[in-house]
């Protein structure tokens, strides 16, 4: 299982690599939201999400442990409080399954909690994803 997570890790970043190169420079993103997360929803899917201070970031969403979307992309920070705002994400590249649908933009209001470990993501149709901070591998 090790090597499986650090094998997705090493694709996660392959993927963000590609995506710079495709991406235009944008102003920076507050730090507060960067790091690796990861969300349990109901009927077995996680989404593992590795979210960069420099504007991008890489998801992938599992269920029934069988991938079923791979997306990255830049994302733009808007900030309310010191932890509270809106995030937009903007897939540049995804693989999904038909089941899971196209990539779209996806605009998020934020919340960070429990100083900065829980991410609160509660998208325009008020669907609500709880992310949690995770230690980056070794």
């Amino acid at each position: 299982m090790a090597e499986t997570a650090g094998a997705s890790v090493m694709y996660r970043r392959a993927l963000l690599a590609a995506v710079i190169a495709f991406t235009p420079t944008a102003a920076m993103a507050d730090a507060s939201i960067s790091g690796q997360w990861q969300a349990n929803l109901s009927h077995n899917v996680i989404i593992a999400m590795d979210v960069l201070a420099d504007n991008l970031w890489t998801s992938q969403t599992v269920q029934n442990n069988k991938v079923v979307a791979e997306l990255a992309g830049s994302y733009e920070q808007k900030k309310v409080s010191d932890s509270t705002g809106t995030l937009v994400f903007t897939p540049v590249k995804s693989k999904t399954t038909a089941e899971h649908g196209a990539a779209e933009v996806e605009e998020d209001k934020y919340t960070l909690e429990q100083g900065g470990k829980v991410l609160r993501l509660v998208s325009s149709k008020n669907d609500v994803m709880v992310f949690h901070k995770q230690a980056y591998a070794k």
